[in-house]
């Protein structure tokens, strides 16, 4: 394979482009938009001078990934930045339940659930690096950690209404659903402890930064990996058609299901389009962005210090919201 075309600059199709580069192949990334990233872009969205990220914002999973890490983006441009609370979560009553990257003063802030917390999280936050090497991975694979994996997935597939009776307080319930509102389902389903089970232990592992200049950065350094590897990005193209796009070894469509039925039309088995547009996405995260002066005057001081602030009341308030 000498050459492949990428529709997309997700974070996910640039992250494809840059491997297939990396191993001596000719990659043309094509997207639509005036400007790169899909969900890693940041752009100034209240007043001139103020960037804000339009989708994600915090990325504990890109620092704590091994592909990015192996990329030396710091060598073209990335860098983290660190607050010094990662994660709290208020309460009506001043209270917060609050996560910092140390597992041992998290615990200690927790008081009798500290122990708790450390001994649900603490296995999978110390062999975070050695659980990636294979949840990273296709799901049909032979294991490379499996005593690790063993530990780990019993709690990722407890409903997070089941794993929150391990804390009895009201801010470390609360600071737990939280994290698992990230699921973005239910959280009286199986599984949906999960991503709060990966988070919680990324954060332990690596914390959660931001991207210093928005999350734009990240895939401005993408885009430089790529470059020097000889790599080209083409933005504004809007591509209707897979006949569209120059000849190429292989096309990788870094896009939405429906959107892949489209630009296939019969390339696709009829089996396969059909699904592909009868999908639907599941629940979302509605996004308000605001310009404030001089900081959030929150009532506890530990949220003043926080790079992220989870406004969502008790664990039963999270659970039936």
């Amino acid at each position: 394979m000498n050459e492949v075309t990428v529709v997309g600059s997700g974070p996910n199709g640039l992250a494809c482009a840059v491997a297939l580069a990396r191993s001596g192949v000719r990659v043309t990334v094509l997207e639509s938009e005036e400007t790169i990233g899909g969900g890693t872009r940041s752009a100034e969205l209240t007043v001139p001078g103020l960037l804000h990220d339009v989708c994600s914002a915090v990325h504990p999973m890109a620092v704590g990934s091994p592909f990015l890490r192996s990329l030396d983006l710091e060598r073209h441009g990335l860098e983290w930045a660190w607050p010094e609370v990662d994660c709290a979560h208020p309460l009506d009553d001043g209270s917060a339940g609050v996560m910092l990257r140390s597992i041992a003063d998290t615990a200690r802030g927790l008081g009798g659930d500290g122990d708790m917390w450390r001994r649900v999280f603490g296995a999978s936050a110390r062999s975070f690096d050695a659980l990636t090497e294979d949840l990273f991975r296709p799901v049909l694979h032979v294991p490379r950690h499996p005593v690790r994996l063993a530990r780990f997935g019993p709690v990722a597939a407890l409903p997070a209404t089941v794993l929150a009776r391990a804390w009895r307080s009201p801010q470390a319930r609360a600071l737990f659903g939280g994290v698992a509102a990230h699921a973005l389902t239910p959280l009286n389903r199986p599984m949906s402890s999960a991503v709060a089970a990966m988070l919680i232990s990324v954060c332990h592992r690596y914390g959660w930064p931001v991207a210093r200049g928005g999350s734009r950065a990240i895939a401005d350094a993408l885009t430089a990996v790529l470059v020097e590897h000889g790599g080209s990005v083409e933005t504004g193209v809007r591509v209707r058609s897979l006949s569209e796009l120059p000849k190429a070894d292989a096309v990788v469509l870094d896009l939405a299901p429906g959107a892949v039925a489209d630009l296939a039309g019969d390339r696709l088995p009829t089996r396969v389009a059909r699904a592909y547009r009868r999908y639907r996405h599941g629940p979302a995260a509605f996004k308000v962005d605001l310009a404030v002066e001089g900081g959030v005057p929150w009532t506890n001081e530990a949220c003043r210090r926080a790079g992220t602030v989870h406004v969502a009341g008790s664990f039963e308030e999270v659970v039936a919201a």
